[in-house]
């Protein structure tokens, strides 16, 4: 029992690296006009699916799952892009840190944080449905990408 709820602290604060490395990914979408971050996520999240080594049956389970973040992960893409648009044109129309600027970078950052709840919510509802050695691997998957976020 003991070792579940060391298990359950460790996948916590995992978690939370994760939010804070979807911070440091929502950073860079913002910085990039190409939508590279779009692609690059949904590399990820294919590289991720193939090392668990989900079985058919498992994708069937998260087929439901997968198609609720994707819907959820490119609203809020779309969100980020058009604050993004906003944040330009309040620059170039008031030249300083106006209140139309930071409304903009609210908007921005509103969606980053929402991105990174629902990235949260989509891990934690596929840790049902993998396996203990799945868990470990998707944990030590998270934290290493994490590190070479540094």
């Amino acid at each position: 029992m003991k070792k579940r709820y060391i298990n359950a602290t460790l996948f916590l604060l995992i978690v939370l690296a994760v939010a804070f490395g979807g911070q440091y990914i929502g950073t860079h979408y913002m910085q990039s006009h190409d939508h590279k971050h779009h692609t690059d996520s949904v590399g990820w999240h294919k590289v991720l699916h193939d090392r668990l080594n989900i079985t058919a049956e498992q994708d069937k389970q998260l087929v439901d799952i997968e198609k609720r973040y994707r819907q959820r992960r490119l609203y809020l893409e779309e969100q980020m892009r058009l604050a993004n648009m906003e944040l330009a044109e309040a620059i170039k129309a008031d030249k300083s840190f106006s209140p139309n600027v930071q409304a903009a970078t609210d908007k921005i950052h509103q969606a980053m944080g929402e991105l990174q709840k629902a990235t949260l919510e989509h891990l934690f509802e596929m840790r049902p449905i993998l396996t203990d050695e799945q868990n470990q691997k998707l944990e030590q998957m998270v934290t290493d990408a994490l590190y070479e976020n540094k």
